[in-house]
Formats: structure tokens, sequence, C-alpha cells
């Protein structure tokens, strides 16, 4: 394989399974029930009760992380994932 047809291997930061319920509040205001299936330190995989907009910002509080804000990356479906763009610990 040429260096030009070679495919390009992009590290992705550890992720951990879980699986917590949450309230997802999306730009629109909608609260919606959802549950978060793993996490890294830059984001999130979840799925809601309703679709969310691809590039919306959604707030989540999650247990043991504190509250999130973030920008929705991907969305299949119900499911989504998001990077994080701030939080606030629990304490």
């Amino acid at each position: 394989m040429s260096a030009a047809n070679a495919v390009r291997y992009v590290r992705r930061a550890p992720r951990w399974e879980c699986d917590v319920e949450v309230v997802v509040e999306d730009d629109c205001g909608r609260e919606l029930m959802g549950r978060v299936a793993n996490m890294s330190e830059g984001g999130f995989m979840a799925e809601c009760e309703e679709k969310v907009r691809l590039g919306s910002i959604v707030e989540v509080r999650i247990p043991g992380r504190g509250h999130v804000r973030a920008e929705v990356r991907w969305v299949l479906g119900w499911r989504f994932g998001a990077m994080i763009l701030s939080e606030t610990a629990e304490g």
C-alpha cells in the first residue's frame, strides 16, 4: 500500500462504559430523558427519548462528574455523541 493510500489511524481518548440515566436539556429548552452509555475525558455517547439536533448545545448532570455543557458532534437515530465544552464538578 502506498503512503498516499495508507489509512490514517486517529487515536481516541479511552472510553469508560457506563449506564447512567440522565436528563438532557437541549438548546430548545426541552428536558429529555436519556442514558449515557460511555464517557471519555472530552465527551460522551448517549441516547435520548427524542432526537437531538446535530450541532446543538446540551446540558447534562452526570452523577460523580457534575454538570456538563456539550456540543452534539454526531447523531445516529436517538443516539448522539457530544464534546464537553465546560463542566462544574459535583461538590
